[in-house]
């Protein structure tokens, strides 16, 4: 069956069952769940020509599920956008597309069902658990053959796809086939397919009514086991024409300075900002290898440098492990210097919580971390000072990669990639040598200094990059009333870069509950549960009012006096006074009502839509309560700033519209 595909394919495709023939006439089924395109798809071309040849009929499919790691509301955001282009991309092809979203009531074993029926399932290849796992079982459960295509590597997997200890080792080695591949262009598929018109073991997903719509996606999204404390990065918007204009901007205008540019993290049009693009599948490497070996200069070269040698070197050496995540795929020179340094004395141990929320020592360190948590992103240069500093303040070299790793992972647009492990374990030494003489902690690693890096850095200028306002109209949060859920509420606000005001009511509200438990902290979700277990070892108590303190600390107090009320075109505004400069309030958040001052009842006409107030009572002792009020606590307060920031959202789908 492989056998029959043109050498392009073939070479980027694998058998991953036994069944290695098509005897049915059921659908041939392109499984997508990290090359969301329609443009240079090696998964959709392997589909059509293989349902083309067998006369079957063909149906593109996407499923996104929760189970992936970190899954949150900024990932899902992004492949859901993708599935906007792909249905759009599918439909002027002439296929049809349709969506799985798992989530309450609609968690199906879906391609275990389209599996007893299909001709064939075609999937593209990401090598990383959990998908690769997905895609045995179903092969293992699957009456057809089910075919993995690599869509991420210009030098397909299946045909290197070896671990090879130096990045110089594998462009000598791929030399001559990534000169040949760089010079062709992808051959177009022009055949006729017959879409699959029959029955589905799910109801598809509207992409019109539920995605494009704003306040359905949120909707929808809420229904999804997902973190929603790691917000979308409103300026990063996801799918393929999006992508594809990204890439072409970068083409023509900021190609030529890549070689001088790309080490300033001050300067972000220095560096092309697709490798979340690449991450998702919403563009092809091959066309961006191909444009950019066109151009020809020393600038070019230096891009493909990055993108065909250290990029794919490491996509390539993730594929052939079967644990890529473990430290025993450093190299023995590494682990032999970890080993020796394992007892030397830290500079200082940081908690999780301290090290995730930017609270480390370090500013330059804090700024890398703020530009994860609020952008998503974080410039390649600094992102290996960043790494290379958890080694200091963690344990052991365990701890150092796990947490390093757990970081990029959740809040990085390219996280969960292999070259994001590539990355953080070569902070650890991977695909490195060693440096002597030996140092205290890092031992013969390498090191990057983040005092060398702040010398070379304008870093004011970073800092300004990394604290720009991300509310598409200026404006701030007031949280009124001081339990624990408040304090968190103020804390993941103030965390996704949002400014945020403490509205202290009079007195402190009677609360049953003084304590968290084990028991409460197990029974929370690991995103709250986490950072309250981590606080709770640094501080070294479970008192709640100490807890709550420390969630807002350094966040700005103020009164009720300070909240005013101004007429702007007819239309009552409420402001906050900071400093004599009125702020519109965008939400006020406020647990109890009767917190108000009469100064604020006064206002009440004027503050009623801007007041949030959740459903959670007085807090109990008992877990699942507590835990299912915190959820909807930070689900509320999601969608209060999905909605501030709905207008961003309709503006770029009205760019996307236009694209295609």
């Amino acid at each position: 069956m492989l056998s029959d595909l043109p050498n392009h394919l073939e070479d980027r495709s694998i058998l991953v069952n036994t069944v290695a023939s098509i005897t049915g006439d059921g659908p041939v089924i392109v499984w997508l769940k990290s090359a969301l395109r329609v443009h240079e798809n090696p998964a959709i071309d392997v589909g059509r020509l293989i349902a083309q040849k067998y006369n079957l009929p063909l149906l593109i499919y996407q499923a996104i599920d929760e189970r992936y790691p970190w899954a949150s509301l900024r990932h899902h955001n992004m492949l859901l956008d993708g599935a906007v282009d792909l249905q759009q991309g599918c439909q002027a092809m002439g296929l049809r597309y349709v969506l799985h979203l798992a989530r309450s009531g609609h968690r199906e074993p879906v391609l275990k069902e389209l599996s007893q029926t299909a001709s064939c399932i075609v999937t593209d290849m990401f090598p990383l658990p959990p998908w690769s796992h997905w895609v045995a079982n179903v092969g293992k459960d699957a009456k057809c053959p089910v075919v993995e295509v690599d869509c991420h590597c210009v030098i397909p997997m299946p045909l290197f796809g070896k671990s090879v200890d130096r990045p110089f080792k594998f462009r000598d080695a791929t030399k001559r086939m990534r000169k040949k591949m760089v010079q062709q262009s992808w051959p177009k598929v022009t055949v006729e397919n017959q879409s699959y018109d029959g029955a589905l073991p799910f109801i598809p997903i509207d992409i019109e009514g539920d995605i494009l719509d704003n306040k359905n996606r949120i909707k929808l999204l809420q229904e999804c086991n997902i973190d929603p404390t790691v917000l979308p990065v409103w300026s990063q918007r996801g799918g393929e024409k999006i992508a594809l204009n990204k890439w072409q901007k970068f083409l023509d205008n900021n190609l030529s300075g890549y070689a001088r540019r790309r080490n300033n993290a001050a300067d972000p049009e220095g560096v092309s900002r697709l490798s979340a693009a690449f991450h998702y599948g919403f563009l092809s490497p091959m066309k961006v290898a191909r444009e950019a070996a066109a151009v020809g200069t020393k600038s070019a070269d230096k891009y493909l440098d990055e993108l065909l040698i250290f990029r794919e070197h490491a996509w390539h050496h993730v594929a052939s492990k079967s644990n890529p995540y473990s430290s025993a795929n450093l190299p023995h020179w590494a682990l032999e210097s970890w080993n020796n340094t394992a007892q030397d004395p830290r500079p200082v141990i940081v908690s999780s919580h301290e090290l995730e929320y930017a609270r480390s020592p370090n500013l330059l360190w804090n700024l890398c971390q703020k530009s994860l948590l609020r952008h998503g992103e974080l410039h390649n240069n600094l992102r290996m000072t960043w790494g290379k500093s958890f080694p200091r303040w963690t344990e052991s070299l365990e701890d150092s990669l796990l947490l390093s790793q757990k970081y990029n992972d959740k809040y990085a647009l390219d996280g969960r990639d292999p070259s994001s492990i590539a990355g953080v374990q070569w902070c650890h030494g991977l695909f490195d040598r060693p440096f002597f003489p030996s140092i205290p902690v890092m031992g013969v690693v390498r090191k990057r200094e983040l005092e060398t890096h702040n010398s070379r850095l304008d870093t004011e200028a970073y800092a300004r990059q990394i604290n720009r306002s991300l509310n598409s109209q200026q404006g701030v949060f007031l949280v009124c009333g001081n339990t624990l859920i408040d304090c968190y509420v103020a804390r993941v606000l103030s965390d996704n870069g949002y400014s945020v005001h403490i509205l202290s009511p009079p007195s402190d509200p009677s609360v049953h509950m003084t304590k968290l438990t084990p028991e409460i902290l197990t029974c929370l979700p690991s995103y709250i549960g986490e950072r309250l277990q981590s606080m709770t070892e640094k501080l070294a108590t479970f008192e709640i009012i100490e807890l709550s303190k420390n969630l807002v600390r350094g966040l700005p107090k103020v009164s009720d006096s300070q909240i005013m009320v101004k007429s702007v075109n007819g239309e009552s505004k409420v402001y906050l006074n900071i400093d004599n400069s009125p702020q519109p309030i965008i939400a006020i958040w406020i647990d109890n009502k009767s917190h108000f001052s009469l100064q604020l009842d006064g206002l009440q006409n004027a503050t009623e839509e801007l007041l949030v107030t959740p459903s959670i009572g007085q807090m109990s002792d008992d877990s699942e309560d507590f835990s299912t009020s915190f959820q909807s606590a930070l689900w509320q307060i999601a969608a209060v700033i999905w909605q501030h920031n709905s207008s961003t959202q309709n503006e770029q789908y009205a760019i996307q519209s236009k694209l295609f």
